[in-house]
Parts: C-alpha cells; structure tokens; sequence
C-alpha cells in the first residue's frame, strides 16, 4: 500500500534556477527515459492533489498540465519557496529543487507526517540541512518577507525564528538509501555520474586518469596497440581541459569556421575531423552514443570526474597518493596500473606490462 493523499499540503517545485553550473536546464535534463521534473512529478502526484512549479519560462513545461508561477521574488530559491507558500493555497508546502534524481514519496510523506506543531520540517543528512526538500507551514511568511527586504537569501537563516524539526537520519534510517535518497544534481560530472548509474553503459568504455606527468598517454598508447593487434575495434576520447584547435590559420577549414560556421566537417576518403562549437562540455554520455556506436570499447583519457570506470595510473616518483584513494574514495576505480607494490581494495597491475593491462580490460569489459 502506498502513501495517502496528504490533503493539507501543496507540493511545490522549484524550476527557475539558472543551471549556470550545470550549463543546460536541469529540470529537462533526461534520465531512464524521463526528465527530472517528470520524475519528480511521479513521485509528488500520489500524495498532493495540488501540484505548482515556480519560476520563469513556462512554455518549458506545456506539456505537463500544471501552474507555472514567476516568482514574487526573482533570483533566489527563498523567493521561490516564498512564492510557493503564498500561492498553495494550503496550510503547507513540500517544496524541491528540480534537480533531485531520485525523489522518495516515502521520505516526502514521512517529513510530512511530523508538520503538526511546526513551521518546518527538514532533514539533516550527513551533508548538512537540505533546505530544498523540505515542509514548509505559512507560519514562515513574515520571516522570509524580512529576509528578503533585507536580501539574505539564506533559507535556514530564519530557522531560529519559527518552530523547525530538523529530522536527522536515524528517523528515515528506514527509508532512506545512502548516496541516492538526498542526491541534487549541480554539475555535468554530477549527471554523468547519476546517469551511469541509472542506465549503465550500453557503449563499453573505460577510463585512463592520472596526475599529471605520470605517463597514462604513453600506457594508453600501448594498451591501444595491444588491443588493437587482438582485433578489436578501438575508439578513444582525449579530456582537454583547456582550449584547442585542430584547424588552425591558413587552412580553408580555419577561413570556414572563423567565418562563422557553427559545425564544420572535413572529409576524404581516408577519414573525417569535425569542428563542432557548443557553450558546454557535451556529457560523456552523449559523446559515445554519437560517434563510437562502431567500436568495441572506448578508451578515454581524462574524464576523472566522470561516472566511468576507471583505472588510475600510479608512478612511485611522481607521487605517494592516488587520486581516487586519497582525499576521495572514488567508486569507479576498477584497478591501479603501478610502478610499486600498493595496498588497495582493487586489482594493481603492472604499470610496465601494459600486455596484463590490456589483459585486464579484455577480461573485465571485453570477456
């Protein structure tokens, strides 16, 4: 049996951010085939019979049937969880981001279920209060109209102000899935590792990451030619963090994109380069759907903020930690290709055999 219809609360989405990190509008990011603020509306619709999104722009969300309010307030998610509260017509609100990837009805209506006798109910996870998914009663009005004449936008700056429940962890323990449940999507590295982990791969591919001076693009090379002389069909991305140019000045390639051309494609009869303009960082994702449909694996070097697995380079004089099990405990790492002996819970290999490396990805992607 699922969750009742909780006739006192509105159910508020907050979808007038500007994604500035993210480049691209969260709210339609897709994932499993679903945008976020579809999946958000799945998880709302079986316990609030009012549902409203604040913010700009409603042509974005036509389709869906609901009010779009603009904010009150503009540029800020106070504003808009003002605006909410003032336009629900309710006593309370559960309001989110649209930026959640997996939104639990469960948890929204065991929050909702403390409302009586507070103002806010909002948890607090092991990363800190999540003012964004949270209850909010009109109780709270006059302290956010003050906030907002004064411009602090801070939503937990008025939390001493009214009756708040924070509700920690042990009380959803139940309930909630760690490293899923409160999960907020901000950057494409965030997406793309939210999306692997949602839809898998269907492209198989593999990542070389390092610091730098290490020696992952001579390894790379050599676990290529390996592979290569095994038969397979071999693809390869380059991360570039900076800006780079393969038309340069001179070449009639150059004359057509510096006159404007937003995509430019050379083709012979041997191969073909594209120049392609974007504002973004397309998601790894998108980049082997697009041009590796016809490999058997893709190599890529870089990409170490990616939800791809991983193989991290070690050399014993470049430096004493990894990037994956230092500061970070990455859960992507598959192996360490080392100079040294290592203690780690994933396969080292020989950084100067690159044959057992090539081994190692037949074995675990190609097998």
């Amino acid at each position: 049996m699922g969750p009742s219809v909780i006739a006192d609360v509105t159910g508020v989405i907050l979808v007038g951010g500007r994604s500035r990190r993210m480049g691209r509008d969260k709210a339609l990011l897709t994932l499993g085939g679903r945008s976020l603020v579809e999946r958000l509306l799945d998880a709302l619709r079986p316990l609030f019979t009012r549902i409203i999104l604040v913010g700009d722009r409603e042509e974005r969300f036509r389709g869906l049937g609901l009010p779009v309010i603009p904010d009150i307030h503009p540029g800020s998610a106070l504003g808009g969880l003002h605006t909410g509260l003032v336009q629900a017509g309710t006593p309370y609100v559960f309001v989110s981001a649209c930026d959640v990837p997996w939104p639990d009805p469960r948890v929204m209506a065991r929050l909702c279920s403390l409302r009586e006798g507070y103002d806010v109910v909002v948890p607090r996870t092991d990363g800190g209060i999540d003012p964004l998914f949270a209850v909010y009663g009109t109780g709270c009005l006059p302290a956010m109209e003050r906030m907002l004449r004064e411009g602090n936008y801070r939503i937990y700056d008025f939390y001493p102000e009214v009756r708040t429940r924070y509700v920690d962890l042990a009380e959803l323990a139940d309930l909630v899935t760690p490293g899923r449940t409160f999960v907020n999507v901000n950057t494409p590295e965030d997406f793309e590792t939210i999306r692997y982990r949602e839809e898998g791969m269907t492209i198989k591919a593999v990542s070389f990451v390092a610091k730098s001076g290490t020696g992952k693009t001579t390894l790379l090379e050599k676990v290529i030619t390996e592979l290569k002389g095994r038969g397979y069909r071999i693809g390869v991305i380059k991360h570039d963090a900076h800006r780079f140019d393969i038309d340069h000045p001179g070449k009639d390639s150059h004359r057509l994109t510096a006159a404007g051309a937003d995509t430019m494609l050379i083709s012979s009869p041997e191969k073909l380069a594209v120049v392609k303009k974007h504002d973004a960082s397309p998601p790894i994702e998108d980049l082997l759907a697009t041009y590796f449909g016809d490999v058997d694996i893709v190599l890529t070097e870089g990409f170490k903020k990616s939800g791809l697995p991983k193989i991290e380079v070690h050399r014993k004089e470049r430096s004493a930690t990894l990037l994956c099990r230092g500061e970070e405990h990455d859960q992507t790492l598959v192996a360490v290709a080392s100079d040294e002996a290592l203690e780690v819970d994933v396969p080292v290999l020989d950084l100067n055999d690159p044959a057992r490396v090539a081994d190692f990805v037949e074995k675990r992607f190609l097998g």
